[in-house]
């Protein structure tokens, strides 16, 4: 049982519950921040996938395994840093994970083999699982239950809204130069992040530290997350919700070169208008759950996207179609995840870091299961059955979220009510 904590915990600093203030402020920008560029980093290998199997001699559907050993790793890692991002305070271990992650990516465009690639990527997927729960967890620990959604989906939105941008920079450099290009300059932003966030990220202070033993807090807070049942189903439908996107997303490279014969810069242009679309879902999804509800736009997106995601596996004659149904397919997923990461930040308030933890290992368990069932897919019957598979995904969300997870409204960050530990900033 977690212990109550009322005694160690400082007055809140005011206005920073309700979400203004100017520590809020650059807490939305220096999240976004490293946001786009985890994103960056995991999204900038699906495009490349061609050029880095033929440089290193590997088959295309075996280069796959760079997007399973980032996804896999953040996976395992993810559950063990919430609780202590919980304990510690979410700017240290923000700044642990942009450390790794900036070294990983670097070491990502000089690693010569295949193998070493797989160990630079599993450590920058481990990096990415220190830094986001966190960044989450920090947003919800700021911004109240009316503003969370817009807050969430503005992180959301560098994160995924990488691709607008960066993904298709990225597969140009890699046109023009190589495909290593793009992750040195990566490594160099993270750097320059890295130092920017270390000078300006309000530090917070620990949301609880309980006078036990390490492992006895650390089973605490896993106990607190799951005591709302809610929590079980939330995970369930982020990992179906993954599947849905990442089992196609993961090879879309190859999708395109293969059935339309695009060339790595093409096909950044086309992940860029998809982008486009998915930006404008992640912000306007989460300002518009907030009016309407959050379980109903997740149970709305999830329909959308299973049937473009179906389209755009049956469409391979037809480049504009393909490209129309691509655009729909991403801004529905953009609308449903800022929602769904929204209503997640609420189930356990007592344990946020530790349940965004776990829901950021559910979507990268999530990519781990996609790529895998994507490349014995590809291998056997082709893009029609990873369609098939993304829409199911899609579609289970449904009836998971509408009849399972319950959504409520809570108190603001600071309320004595919610039993969890006010939002605590200081300029660092």
């Amino acid at each position: 049982m977690v212990m109550n904590t009322s005694q160690e915990t400082p007055a809140p600093t005011p206005a920073v519950g309700s979400g203004e203030g100017t520590h809020a402020l650059q807490i939305l920008v220096f999240s976004s921040l490293c946001a786009f560029l985890v994103g960056l980093d995991s999204l900038v290998v699906s495009p490349l996938l061609p050029n880095i199997a033929a440089s290193t001699h590997t088959a295309e559907n075996v280069g796959g395994l760079l997007v399973t050993a980032y996804a896999l790793f953040y996976a395992l890692a993810a559950p063990l840093f919430g609780p202590i991002s919980d304990r510690l305070g979410r700017k240290k271990m923000i700044m642990a994970g942009m450390l790794l992650f900036t070294l990983a990516t670097a070491l990502t465009g000089v690693g010569e083999s295949f193998s070493w690639l797989l160990l630079f990527r599993a450590l920058a997927g481990l990096g990415g699982a220190m830094i986001m729960p966190s960044i989450f967890a920090l947003a919800g620990d700021t911004f109240s239950y009316q503003q969370r959604g817009k807050a969430i989906g503005i992180i959301m939105a560098a994160l995924i809204g990488s691709t607008v941008l960066g993904v298709p920079l990225g597969t140009l450099l890699a046109y023009v130069s190589t495909w290593r290009l793009p992750f040195w300059i990566l490594g160099l932003l993270a750097l320059l992040a890295l130092l920017l966030t270390g000078l300006f990220l309000p530090t917070t202070a620990p949301r609880r530290t309980l006078p036990v033993g390490p492992l006895k807090a650390y089973l605490g807070q896993f106990q607190a997350a799951f005591t709302n049942p809610s929590v079980i189903f939330a995970l369930l439908s982020t990992l179906l919700w993954t599947i849905g996107l990442q089992g196609m997303f993961a090879y879309i490279g190859v999708y395109y070169q293969e059935n339309f014969g695009l060339n790595v810069g093409q096909i950044g242009l086309v992940i860029l208008v998809a982008g486009l679309g998915s930006v404008a879902g992640l912000v306007f999804g989460g300002r518009l759950a907030d009016r309407i509800g959050k379980k109903v736009i997740v149970v709305c997106s999830a329909v959308v996207a299973a049937v473009g995601v179906l389209s755009v596996s049956l469409l391979t004659h037809v480049l504009i179609a393909a490209m129309i149904m691509h655009v729909i397919w991403s801004t529905s997923i953009g609308f449903g995840q800022s929602s769904l990461t929204a209503l997640m930040s609420e189930l356990s308030p007592k344990a946020r870091g530790t349940v965004l933890s776990l829901n950021s290992s559910a979507q990268y368990f999530g990519t781990t299961a996609a790529s895998l069932l994507a490349a014995l897919l590809l291998a056997g019957s082709g893009f029609l059955s990873i369609g098939i598979l993304c829409a199911l995904a899609c579609l289970l969300v449904v009836p998971v979220v509408s009849l399972f997870v319950k959504e409520e409204v809570s108190p603001a960050p600071g309320s004595s009510s919610t039993g969890e530990a006010p939002s605590l900033l200081k300029r660092s």
